[in-house]
């Protein structure tokens, strides 16, 4: 995935788990979010739900994308 965005001229940040991507995110803006749903800690629903209440505070929105590999 990284190769790709590379070539694509895009920036990406990857976290372990969902503290670290809310992490991320507070201190960075993003087009779009990929999220595993079954990260370790809090996982990719508690990180959206966080997220969401951060985007309703400040009247932004970014789109996230659920993935898992548990299909």
């Amino acid at each position: 995935m990284e190769k790709f965005a590379a070539r694509k001229s895009w920036k990406v940040a990857i976290a372990e788990n969902g503290k670290q991507a809310f992490d991320i995110f507070k201190h960075n803006r993003f087009d779009i979010i990929l999220m595993d749903v079954q990260m370790p800690g809090m996982n990719g629903y508690e990180t959206t739900a966080v997220i969401r209440g951060l985007e309703r505070s400040e009247g932004t929105y970014t789109p996230i994308i659920a993935m898992t590999a548990f299909a």
